[in-house]
C-alpha cells in the first residue's frame, strides 16, 4: 500500500499566532465557528486558568504524538504508549499529521491525523484530551471532523473517506489522588457536507443555524422503531407483490378475470390499458406566446412527512 500524495492547500499557517493566510487574506479556523453555532456557552463557566492548563496539556500530548508519528521519537509517556496501542488495535497506518485544509475562500484548519486505509482511501482522527467526553463535545467533534472530510475532498477530489473518530487520551492526576486514565477510539457518523456548508454560511452571515440533529428526545427515541416499521413494510410489500404477480400470471393463463375466495377476497385481473397525459413542458416550449396560466387548475396539497434512511 503506497503513500498517498495529498494536494497542498497553499495556506500559510502561523503556528505561534495560530493564524491561517491564503493569498494575503486571513482565513478563519473552523473550530470556533462550529462551537459558536452549536454550543457557544460550553466553556463559559470554566475559569480561564483551568482552560489554559487544559490547553497546555492537550498541546503537549499532541506534540509528543506528532514526534512519534513523524520522527519516531517515543517520549515514553503513558499517552504515547496508549496511542501506539490504539493504532495497533485498530490497524491505523499514519499518513499525515497537521495537514492543512481549506475551502479556498473563508476557512482553513489543520487535521490532527490522517490514516491510510488503501491507495485511495483514508480515515481522519482527532486527538482529544478531555476529562469527560460529553454529548456536546462529541457533537462538536463530529461537525469538526465532517468539515475536515469535506475540505479534504475539495483539495483531493479522488480521495475517499472511510472513518471519522476521536482519539481520546488522558493520563492526569485528580484531586482525589487517583489517576484519570483514558485511552479509547470513539467513532463518529459523518455529517453531510451540505449541512457543514450551511453551518459555516450561517456563521459568516451572523444568522442562527438550525441543527437538523437537534431533535426532541421523544421523537429521537422513535428512530429505531420507525426504521423497524419501514423494514417490515418493505418486506411485506415485497412478499405481497410476489404473490400478486403469481396470481395474475395464473389468471392470465386461465383467461380468468375475477376470482372470489372462500373468505371473501375478490381477486380482479385488470387488463392492460394505455394512458395519455398532457406534456405541459413541451406545450410551453412549442407555444411560447400563449398565455396558459388562466387554464391552469391550482389546488392545495396537504403537507406530509418524508422519511428516508
Amino acid at each position: 500500500m503506497a503513500r498517498i500524495e495529498l494536494t497542498p492547500s497553499g495556506v500559510l499557517f502561523n503556528e505561534k499566532l495560530h493564524e491561517y493566510w491564503l493569498d494575503g487574506r486571513q482565513l478563519s479556523g473552523i473550530t470556533e465557528a462550529i462551537k459558536k453555532m452549536l454550543h457557544p456557552k460550553l466553556y463559559a463557566e470554566i475559569p480561564e486558568s483551568i482552560l489554559k492548563k487544559a490547553a497546555e496539556y492537550g498541546t503537549s500530548v499532541h506534540k509528543q504524538i506528532y514526534d512519534f508519528d513523524h520522527n519516531f521519537v517515543n517520549s515514553g509517556s503513558q499517552e504515547v504508549q496508549d496511542y501506539i496501542s490504539l493504532c495497533k488495535a485498530h490497524g491505523l497506518v499514519h499518513e499525515a499529521s497537521e495537514y492543512t485544509v481549506t475551502d479556498g475562500k473563508h476557512f482553513a484548519s489543520n487535521i490532527d491525523k490522517i490514516y491510510r486505509v488503501s491507495d485511495d482511501t483514508v480515515s481522519i482522527g482527532d486527538i482529544k484530551t478531555y476529562g469527560v467526553l460529553t454529548p456536546e463535545k462529541q457533537e462538536l467533534a463530529r461537525y469538526q471532523l465532517s468539515t475536515y472530510a469535506w475540505f479534504l475532498q475539495l483539495q483531493n477530489p479522488k480521495l475517499k473517506i472511510d472513518k471519522l473518530f476521536i482519539i481520546h487520551l488522558r493520563n492526569k492526576m485528580m484531586k482525589s489522588g487517583k489517576v484519570e486514565h483514558i485511552a479509547s477510539i470513539v467513532f463518529l457518523n459523518r455529517v453531510p457536507s451540505f449541512i457543514c456548508e450551511e453551518l459555516l454560511e450561517c456563521y459568516l452571515n451572523g444568522t442562527a443555524f438550525m441543527n437538523p440533529y437537534d431533535i426532541p428526545s421523544d421523537i429521537a427515541s422513535e428512530g429505531s422503531h420507525i426504521r423497524e416499521l419501514i423494514e417490515t413494510k418493505e418486506r411485506v410489500e415485497t412478499e405481497l407483490n410476489d404473490i400478486k404477480k403469481r396470481i395474475y400470471s395464473t389468471m392470465e393463463t386461465m383467461d380468468v378475470k375475477t376470482w372470489i375466495t372462500d373468505d371473501g377476497l375478490r381477486l380482479t385481473r385488470k387488463l392492460p390499458t394505455q394512458r395519455s397525459s398532457f406534456n405541459l413542458a413541451l406545450f410551453k416550449q412549442e407555444n411560447p406566446t400563449i398565455e396558459f396560466e388562466s387554464y391552469m387548475k391550482v389546488s392545495t396539497v396537504a403537507g406530509s412527512l418524508l422519511i428516508t434512511a
